[in-house]
């Protein structure tokens, strides 16, 4: 049976093969180890592809695999209408974050969807596809045990769209590298996020980071690795110290993100003599008291003292930014730009406030003074505009009302000249990201 993953055009991002598609291959992975030779196994890469071209690019299948973001999802419904026309016996199977917040939206598109972590829904599905007895809802229970899964396998992408450049700054630059995921979970729950994946945290053991790094030297000639974790560097000193212990025996030199508070200064000593580069710190907001409106749950004053000690200690730093948050003063953006001066990071990635479904700020926006746009379609919620220029400008995602639970609402007019301000100051600079 033919089966086979396609990955969209990306064409949110600007450099879209900066984003590997690491768990459509993770699960490309689990379905070779439990099928072995009963599936011809596939992945369809659109990344770059013009839309009015996609169709040309996808093979005959049996069976599509679609992960599915809220971003994707109306060019995935396209994908998915242009391929009934052409392959109508094939069958479209979905997961991803999209597919948990509207599963019955989901069911007019694809033949099945999973709900939930994928690792058994897709075996599940594909077992049931081969006795002819599949279902339309397949819901996963409880957290998996990621050591009980292998890593996954880049084979199924040409050479030339694993390793890139650039991943790493300065002297770095020039290594080639790729992205890992060796962690899942996050036990925080801001309300602007819509991370699917709350509660504890589980990590990849030692052994298993070892393994997927000196595979990944020996077959594709890795240098530097970006890791795409939440916790690149964990709060548990424990955890933190195996993990970085385990990376620093294969000599990889990579760059992580790490919490705003709570990693000690012997963590981030021993994650430079281990190899890293750079660290990443979504600070979020420089208005405390945006932060608890936000649940947060980070003091400001300790994470510019951590700021300090990436710093001190001599790590890049890559400084996270969001404006437009509920609570934040009128003079946001001076505050902003006096807060990256006395800091001082390496670069700066500035995003506007967007409600993307899941987060509690898009189930529940009127307990944050908000209106939430419905006339901004899903597939232009985006978090980073005028990056290079000043012509690219953010929707209208919401308006506050006039007065909100806490305080006079700012206009998005106001908002928007705010972002705008402080990224032409980091463009000014050439520190924004």
């Amino acid at each position: 049976m033919r089966v086979g993953f396609v990955n969209t055009s990306s064409r949110q991002n600007c450099k879209p093969f900066r984003i590997d598609p690491l768990g459509s291959l993770y699960l490309l992975t689990i379905l070779e180890q439990e099928f072995g030779d009963r599936l011809e196994l596939s992945f369809t890469d659109l990344r770059g592809v013009r839309e009015d071209a996609l169709i040309y690019h996808i093979p005959e299948k049996d069976v599509y695999l679609h992960y599915v973001t809220t971003p994707e999802f109306s060019e995935i419904e396209r994908i998915v209408a242009d391929l009934r026309k052409v392959y109508p016996r094939a069958m479209h199977l979905a997961g991803g974050p999209h597919i948990n917040i509207f599963p019955q939206e989901s069911l007019r598109v694809f033949d099945a969807i999973g709900v939930g972590e994928g690792e058994e829904i897709i075996k599940a599905m594909i077992r049931d596809i081969l006795s002819s007895t599949l279902k339309k809802v397949y819901e996963a229970k409880g957290h998996v045990d990621l050591n009980a899964y292998p890593f996954p396998l880049r084979k199924y992408l040409p050479k030339t769209a694993i390793t890139d450049i650039g991943l790493l700054s300065k002297k770095e630059y020039q290594l080639p590298g790729t992205s890992v995921l060796f962690s899942r979970g996050c036990p925080f729950s801001c309300h602007f996020c819509s991370n699917q994946y709350r509660g504890p945290t589980r990590f990849r053991s030692p052994e298993r980071i070892i393994e997927e790094i000196e595979y990944l030297k020996r077959e594709y000639g890795i240098q530097a690795l970006l890791l795409k974790d939440d916790q690149g560097i964990p709060v548990q000193k424990e955890i933190a110290r195996a993990a970085i212990e385990a990376i620093a025996k294969t000599g990889v030199k990579w760059r992580a993100q790490s919490r705003a508070n709570g990693v000690h200064t012997e963590i981030v000593r021993l994650a430079k003599a281990a190899g890293c580069t750079e660290v990443a710190v979504a600070v979020e907001s420089v208005s405390q008291k945006s932060l608890d409106i936000m649940n947060k749950k980070i003091d400001l004053q300790k994470a510019k003292d951590y700021l300090q000690t990436l710093k001190r200690e001599g790590l890049d730093v890559k400084l996270l930014l969001i404006l437009g948050l509920p609570g934040e003063p009128r003079d946001i953006a001076q505050k902003t730009i006096e807060f990256i001066e006395e800091t001082g990071p390496t670069c700066v990635s500035l995003s506007i406030l967007c409600p993307i479904p899941g987060s509690e700020i898009y189930r529940n926006p009127s307990r944050f003074g908000m209106r939430i746009n419905p006339e901004v379609s899903f597939d232009k919620y985006l978090f980073a505009f005028g990056r290079f220029d000043g012509d690219e400008h953010a929707p209208r995602f919401f308006e506050y009302e006039k007065e909100t639970p806490f305080g006079e609402g700012m206009s998005m007019d106001e908002i928007l000249a705010n972002h705008a301000a402080v990224q032409g100051y980091l463009r000014d600079h050439a520190i924004n990201f």
